[in-house]
């Protein structure tokens, strides 16, 4: 267990999930605060992204009869209690089907319906961050770029990247990337990584995966989930001396 004197930024209190009366999560309590980078690591159908999800209320939208028991709380207020703009614009959450999902999307209306802006009105902040990221090329010929039709042509790699620059530029408290790192190459990875690592301060960075060590470099905690339970939470040092290779296949 992982113990900090400072209000938690998410409190989650004996919170459990149903998703067409099947229970998902069970009995969750966990406090998540800034500056804290959190890997949340279980295997497939472990609760990791239904857990994620549950902050900003994307379960309801992409599955029918669910439910919660619990609470959840955003800055010592119950998510269910605040709208969900304010709270998908303090809590972002990234996966991969998102990934998908610009195929059928122009840039001019992504960058419109996320940031509000058009590829004409990037601040220098967004330049330099684009820069970071490896796409300022894409952003050359605006002239070009108000026309495009769709982002399809697009590399996995270029599209991911796009996908963290809005999260990224859309400055909020929480990020939480749900597997989202989990099959680029290791160059890319560096790069994202040392993007990450700029904008840790006064923030919570969540990430959920199946690849463990992927992460361990730049994570302060690492919860672990098993068949909707919380079943080990604190500090990489800690998870590797009382999880050792033996105790892997049991997760």
């Amino acid at each position: 267990m992982v113990y900090n004197s400072e209000p938690p930024i998410i409190e989650i209190k004996n919170f459990s999930l149903y998703m067409n009366n099947k229970e998902v999560l069970k009995s969750i309590n966990l406090k998540l605060y800034n500056n804290e980078s959190v890997l949340i690591y279980g295997e497939r159908n472990s609760g990791k992204s239904s857990l994620l999800r549950s902050f900003v209320h994307l379960n309801e939208e992409l599955f029918n009869n669910v439910y919660g028991k619990g609470d959840i709380k955003y800055r010592g207020k119950d998510v269910r209690e605040q709208e969900k703009k304010y709270l998908r614009s303090n809590i972002t959450y990234t996966e991969p089907q998102y990934l998908q999902n610009l195929n059928y999307i122009s840039l001019k209306e992504l960058l419109k319906v996320s940031l509000g802006i058009t590829p004409q009105n990037l601040s220098y902040e967004h330049i330099s961050l684009l820069k970071k990221l490896d796409l300022i090329e894409k952003f050359a010929d605006l002239k070009s770029l108000r026309y495009y039709n769709n982002l399809s042509n697009w590399s996995s790699a270029d599209k991911l990247s796009l996908l963290l620059f809005i999260s990224l530029a859309q400055n909020p408290n929480i990020f939480m990337f749900d597997s989202i790192l989990d099959h680029i190459d290791d160059i890319l990875l560096k790069k994202i990584k040392d993007v990450i690592s700029d904008i840790n301060q006064n923030r919570v960075l969540i990430f959920a995966t199946r690849n463990l060590f992927r992460y361990l470099d730049i994570c302060n905690r690492i919860i672990v989930l098993k068949e909707g339970k919380v079943i080990f939470d604190s500090t990489p040092k800690e998870f590797i001396i009382n999880f050792r290779q033996d105790n892997f296949r049991n997760l």
